[in-house]
């Protein structure tokens, strides 16, 4: 019984991980032409307005309903129990869905609704706090249900999801003006230049997700071990106060640059201790595993392998560029500025999240789906376009913040036509974003058996 109880809730998941991916690739396609537009590659008029929407697709759409789908799965198998209630999870996932459409239609024309728009933005934002708070409020039922080991992999789990609560709930609280200031509450303050840190936070939601996920299942995967709960701990305690302090820095609407760093400090440190709980970069012997495993076992084990470790590499490189940004803030030079702040968010976003759901999908997908799915079937391109990407936007970011001149240490570009054309490869290397995750999702569905 129990297991026809797992495999409902599985299936509840379906909508909410197809929505995602769905969004996901609206969200990348519009990043891209963004992207292009930072390297002077001309798009047509009209695209302009959608461009400015990727970050909502990116993160009230993509990672929200992501999250939502995974934790009404992954929280009952933790457990072998059914979810609560199947009604409320759906009615959660329509309020989601419904309200992020409706932002980005009313975001697309506010000036047609002129007075109303402010008004209308509050009642699309209550409706998707509404749709949150049932997401947390059934997961925290199952919470309460006492799991047989590593009890702190449920921490990172409702801190998680506690966390996108908390800033949806602040969100909607700046539409009332009830934190950012006291001018008229009539005039919106929607397009708020957001600190690093600020994003940053809005991130953390996944990581945390996926921390919680990992502790749990990436130990016994790896070499049949435990985690080191102590460090575990450690980890869980600094990215607490990793969200407490950036949220401490929304409320108070603070931008210390002293304050940011701190909180990239504790994030990083936090990162590193949970590397060493679950051996993320090794710490154990695996010898006999790599020996024995044959076939499909051994290509899973070395897949499941490379990503864990580009993907925390890629996190703790992103982290460092943050920290680089706080410590150079003061430099009267707005456009490195942004190049570090762009470098950093997309190497956390693509380079950490990215990566471990392209790891994680194939894992999840068979119980919602009903089929298997074959890793001897699945391959690198996708992790390598991705890197080859970053790679790209990297050297972008550097030109950039050189202020778009060609860098000393790169001679071979400086004829101006040469430079023309890197301008066009790096311009164009946010559709290797989307290529790589067209190729993994063709690739999926030819490995489902």
């Amino acid at each position: 019984m129990a297991n026809v109880n797992t495999v409902k809730t599985s299936y509840v998941s379906k909508p909410f991980i197809v929505s995602a991916v769905i969004i996901l690739f609206v969200g990348s396609f519009m990043g891209a032409a963004w992207l292009m537009t930072i390297f002077n590659i001309s798009i047509p008029p009209w695209f302009g307005p959608l461009i400015q929407q990727h970050r909502i697709l990116q993160i009230d759409g993509f990672l929200t309903l992501l999250i939502m789908g995974v934790g009404y799965m992954i929280v009952p198998r933790f457990r072998n129990v059914s979810l609560p209630s199947v009604t409320y999870a759906y009615l959660s996932f329509l309020l989601v869905l419904i309200s992020l459409i409706a932002q980005v239609v009313t975001l697309l024309q506010p000036s047609i609704l002129a007075d109303k728009f402010f008004f209308i933005m509050i009642v699309i934002t209550t409706v998707r706090v509404s749709g949150i708070l049932i997401f947390v409020t059934i997961v925290f039922l199952m919470l309460k249900i006492r799991p047989k080991r590593l009890r702190l992999s449920d921490y990172f789990i409702a801190l998680s999801i506690m966390t996108l609560l908390t800033m949806n709930i602040i969100e909607l609280a700046q539409m009332f003006g009830v934190i950012y200031s006291e001018e008229d509450i009539t005039k919106p303050r929607l397009t708020i230049a957001y600190p690093l840190s600020h994003i940053e936070l809005w991130l953390l939601f996944p990581i945390i997700m996926i921390f919680g996920i990992e502790y749990k299942t990436l130990p016994s995967f790896l070499g049949f071990i435990r985690p080191r709960s102590n460090i575990g701990l450690s980890s869980f305690i600094l990215i607490s106060s990793c969200v407490i302090l950036g949220l401490l820095a929304i409320l108070f609407d603070t931008e210390l640059l002293m304050l940011q760093s701190v909180f990239n400090m504790l994030f990083f440190t936090s990162v590193v201790a949970f590397t060493l709980s679950i051996y993320a970069f090794g710490g154990f012997n695996n010898s006999d595993i790599i020996r024995l495993a044959q076939g499909e076992k051994k290509v899973r084990y070395n897949l499941t392998v490379l990503h864990i470790k580009t993907s925390f590499f890629l996190l703790l490189v992103g982290i460092l560029v943050g920290i680089l940004l706080g410590i150079t803030y003061e430099l009267d030079h707005e456009v490195y500025r942004f190049a570090l702040y762009d470098l950093a968010i997309h190497t956390i976003a693509i380079g950490f999240i990215g990566i471990t759901i392209s790891l994680y999908l194939p894992l999840m997908l068979p119980p919602i789906i009903g089929k298997t799915v074959q890793f001897t079937n699945l391959n690198k391109i996708p992790l390598l376009l991705i890197l080859l990407s970053l790679g790209f936007r990297a050297l972008g970011d550097v030109i950039l913040a050189q202020g778009n001149f060609v860098p000393n240490f790169v001679p071979q570009f400086s004829s101006f036509l040469a430079f023309k054309i890197l301008n066009l490869l790096l311009g164009l290397s946010g559709w290797l974003v989307v290529i790589a995750m067209a190729v993994f999702v063709i690739t999926l569905h030819r490995s489902m058996k």
